[in-house]
């Protein structure tokens, strides 16, 4: 129910408080009469301490129970009760004057001012108890008591006086009843003449702004027609555009690929110095040209809104490590470390246009690069925003420490076809449309784009994107476990305080022991305090003393020790540097790689467990390691369900789509081993129904004979976990079967 006060209701009381009002001074004015009616009576038979008494405490009790309860009625009760014993002090003070039971009359209709039948009931107790009482008390004889004149007074009399008493307080009463509903039926028809007012006002209104809306309107179809036609035009003319920019594509890229083809040929001939730098300028620009071209297609798309992202799910780190590596040649020619770092609370697989993500990040890193001579370039992530529902905002930050950019110039950055200065074009070239596409498709993805630089201080170039955390199950990027090496000592040295920094995190990540040093000197001063090294991670190129140098150094007082080196150079010296290092691995560097080097470093004397090399073994004992409710679906059942029974299961067996939805509704499977073709229903379609139908969701891998691209992606977006191909390798059933148990504990 509503329980808010009505407009009537506001009004009513307000109209009540306007006579409450009114008649509290009214009663004041009554009050002081009726006080001195009393003193005007004393004379007659010397009654002034009654008068006085007797009259004054009656105003007492008014005024203290008003005062006292000011927002209450109790007040109008007491004044009931005091107008009552105002008529029985005048009947006493006149020796029972039978005129003086009017003024109880008096006080009644008094009463009726405040519009309350219910103020004549203590009134009428009063007469009622004052004339029974009295009448009683004087008939029987007591004296000075005064009620009447007459020397005896009966019962009859009595009954008669109080009926037409009741009668007077009832037809009162009534009167103040009927004069409350008076008004508020007043207040109704006020009310409802406002809303008539009201409403005819807004008739007229709405009939003013309906020939001015109609006005409008005309106006409006004018300007529509006037629109269309101008965006028809327009159509026309960006369908010319993209016409020509994918014919000028066409016909740029076709002898392009010819241009930069033969050069490639060309550099793998005997050739001079000369010619060798000829053919890698014609290779270079060719190469500049087409990078134009795609950026011309690509701005000119997003302008005409005719880029559509794909929302797949992705590995995050495995796009920014892809990113790297395509720079990674360009920076170790200047000198550069290429680094990045990924928050722990940022999940790797996630849900958005990968591609485009990667667009966005070779833009900014190969800026970062163009405009760094030395130092570094690193990728931040972060997140931005905790998830709201499915939805979470990851921030990404491309550092360097290049030149920079005067604040007064960095509004130029996202326009396009724009660069800083006119000097800074003719040396780094660039057609400046670079930033002006990543801020669109940043702005595709729900983000925004910014920058902060200083002069010879580096930049810092920032977006952010909206995404969520993806849920299907990818092509395996290999993660090694460490769990076995936790509490190793590795020793990590390296120049550049941020490589530091986050080599140090992952290693603690990975419940590792890092040591740091910033120099071959201080590793050296470390190892000589503290030999109880497990491995030696050391960067190539540092000043004073660089990688080669410290490895020999250590290699001749601690030749136990592994060491691996990082370097921009890769493979091309190894065979000069034999026996040093157990490992090379080439910037930048990646988590997944990094794990399989220091697994194999600390792993390279230690015995092989045994149960490495008969884990692969047909044995029921597999099933007993990693047990699990197998349902097979497959129209040809022999072969699989024969390896399983060697492993120690008992799988149950249908031979069709249809038939295994029967069996995962009646029983709870752990996995589920479904063939995509078979009758009846095919494993896809027996997949979909089994997602959205069982409570208790099985793991489901897929075994196919289909092999070609798409296939997978096919079973993942179904809903199955995970894929198996036939003919089915032994060892790839058991790593799938063993995978999905330890995912599951």
């Amino acid at each position: 129910m509503n329980d808010e006060p009505t407009i009537f209701d506001m009004q009513t009381n307000i109209f009540q408080l306007e006579v409450k009002k009114r008649s509290d001074g009214l009663m004041n004015y009554f009050l002081a009469s009726y006080f001195a009616i009393g003193l005007i009576l004393a004379p007659f038979y010397g009654t002034w301490l009654i008068a006085i008494g007797v009259g004054g405490l009656c105003l007492v009790a008014y005024y203290s129970a008003k005062i006292a309860l000011p927002d209450s009625s109790l007040y109008q009760y007491v004044l009931s009760v005091v107008l009552g014993v105002f008529m029985a002090q005048y009947i006493y003070q006149m020796h029972g004057l039978f005129e003086m039971h009017f003024f109880a009359f008096i006080g009644s209709a008094i009463l009726v001012t405040y519009q309350k039948w219910k103020l004549q009931i203590p009134i009428l107790i009063i007469v009622a108890l004052h004339h029974g009482i009295f009448s009683y008390l004087q008939d029987t004889g007591v004296s000075n008591i005064y009620f009447t004149q007459l020397d005896y007074f009966p019962l009859q009399s009595f009954v008669i006086h109080i009926l037409l008493t009741t009668a007077i307080f009832f037809i009162c009463g009534l009167w103040s009843y009927q004069l409350k509903k008076y008004n508020e039926i007043q207040v109704l028809h006020t009310l409802q003449v406002a809303d008539l007012q009201k409403e005819a006002q807004l008739s007229m209104e709405r009939k003013r702004n309906e020939e001015v809306l109609e006005l409008a309107n005309q106006e409006l179809r004018k300007s529509n027609l006037e629109l269309e036609r101008a965006r028809i035009e327009a159509d026309q003319a960006n369908q010319a555009k993209s016409i020509f920019l994918a014919t000028m594509s066409h016909e740029i890229r076709t002898p392009m690929n010819g241009v930069i083809g033969m050069a490639a040929l060309l550099n793998e001939t005997a050739l001079t110095d000369e010619q060798q730098m000829f053919t890698e300028t014609i290779a270079t620009c060719g190469e500049t040209l087409i990078n134009v071209i795609n950026d011309i297609l690509d701005f000119s798309k997003i302008e005409s809104g005719g880029l559509e992202l794909e929302s797949e799910d992705f590995n995050l780190r495995q796009c920014i490590e892809d990113v790297l590596d395509i720079f990674a040649g360009k920076a170790a020619q200047v000198g550069l470390e290429l680094i990045y770092k990924i928050a722990e609370d940022v999940p790797l697989q996630i849900v958005g246009d990968q591609l485009r993500l990667r667009q966005i990040l070779m833009n900014l890193v190969g800026n970062a690069i163009k405009f760094t001579e030395q130092g570094e370039v690193c990728i931040c992530v972060n997140l931005h925003k905790p998830a709201d529902s499915e939805i979470m905002e990851l921030r990404f930050d491309v550092r360097d420490t290049g030149i920079g950019i005067p604040e007064e110039k960095l509004h130029r950055l996202f326009k396009a076809f724009s660069q800083v200065d006119s000097s800074t074009t003719r040396k780094y070239g660039g057609t400046g449309l670079g930033l002006a596409i990543s801020e669109k498709l940043v702005g595709l993805m729900g983000g925004q784009i910014s920058v902060k630089s200083k002069p010879d201080r580096g930049s810092i170039f920032s977006f952010t994107v909206n995404t969520s955390q993806g849920t299907k199950t990818l092509v395996p990027y290999t993660n090694y476990n460490m769990d076995d090496q936790a509490g190793k000592r590795i020793l990590v040295v390296d120049d550049n305080a941020t490589n530091l920094s986050i080599l140090k995190r992952q290693f603690e990540f990975w419940r590792l022991d890092p040591v740091l040093a910033k120099s071959g000197e201080e590793a050296l001063d470390i190892l000589s305090k503290d030999a109880a090294m497990d491995l030696i991670i050391t960067d190539m190129q540092m000043p004073g003393m660089d990688g080669i140098m410290l490895a020999k150094h250590i290699r001749e007082q601690y030749p136990g020790i592994p060491i691996i080196l990082l370097s921009s150079i890769g493979e091309d010296f190894k065979n000069d540097v034999q026996g040093l290092f157990v490992s090379v691995m080439t910037k930048p560097i990646k988590q997944h790689l990094l794990s399989k080097h220091i697994l194999n470093a600390l792993q390279q004397h230690a015995p092989v467990p045994r149960e490495q090399v008969t884990r692969k073994k047909l044995s029921a004992e597999f099933s007993l390691k990693y047990p699990y409710d197998l349902l097979v679906a497959e129209d040809n059942q022999h072969v699989i369900a024969h390896v399983l029974y060697k492993l120690g299961y008992e799988p149950d067996l249908v031979k069709n789509g249809q038939e295994a939805i029967e069996a995962a509704n009646k029983k709870d499977y752990g996995l589920i081993l479904m063939d995509m073709q078979m009758p009846v229903m095919d494993g896809l379609e027996a997949t979909r129904i089994i997602r959205s139908t069982v409570v208790k969701q099985p793991v489901i891998i897929a075994l196919t004979a289909n092999i070609m691209p798409g296939d997978e992606e096919d079973c993942l977006n179904a809903g199955m976990n995970d894929y198996i191909a036939k003919p089915i390798k032994l060892e790839d059933l058991m790593d799938k079967l063993e995978k999905w148990f330890l995912n599951g504990i």
